[in-house]
């Protein structure tokens, strides 16, 4: 259903301009991540293959829903992280931010199977813990290098799912 060369070309294109630019939290996190979830949702969409068929307006409103669980999940990530922090001791961020990236991949593949092409329950699960794995090891080369915003989170959580998501379209079809 989708192009993935055109897909992981959009993707590489905004990761290389949002490091560029930068961009801070000035809104708030959930902004930030909304910002992000909407980023890829809309690569996701301008990669699907003539012909699909997927109505404009159905594209619109994925992009729109995908912002708003990204916004939701940092926002329970926050609530996590600051949890975790008191009670869990140095480990706690990790696994906060292995659970949310695991979560959110979880409910973003559950939308894109609702609303673009299914995704069967086993390859769900994959992309989920794959998302988990990859963030956590962001995470954690991120911590060591001082300055490291979230775009060491965001951008190998795109292509990670975008990645899983490709093996798994290629999966069905073999």
């Amino acid at each position: 259903m989708f192009n993935y060369a055109r897909h992981f070309g959009l993707l590489a294109l905004l990761g290389a301009g949002l490091a560029i630019a930068r961009p801070r939290a000035g809104l708030g996190i959930g902004a930030q991540f909304a910002l992000y979830g909407a980023l890829h949702a809309a690569a996701l969409v301008l990669s699907i293959r003539p012909g699909a068929a997927c109505a404009p307006a159905r594209r619109i409103l994925f992009v729109a829903l995908a912002a708003a669980l990204a916004l939701c999940n940092a926002r329970l990530g926050l609530f996590g992280l600051h949890a975790a922090g008191e009670v869990v001791g140095p480990l706690g961020p990790l696994a906060v931010v292995a659970a949310c990236a695991a979560s959110g991949a979880l409910a973003y593949a559950a939308l894109i199977s609702a609303s673009l092409v299914r995704i069967d329950l086993s390859s769900l699960a994959a992309i989920s813990l794959g998302c988990a794995a990859v963030t956590a090891c962001s995470f954690a080369i991120a911590r060591a290098v001082l300055g490291a915003g979230v775009l060491w989170l965001v951008i190998p959580w795109w292509f990670a799912f975008s990645a899983l998501l490709r093996y798994t379209e290629c999966r069905k079809v073999a």
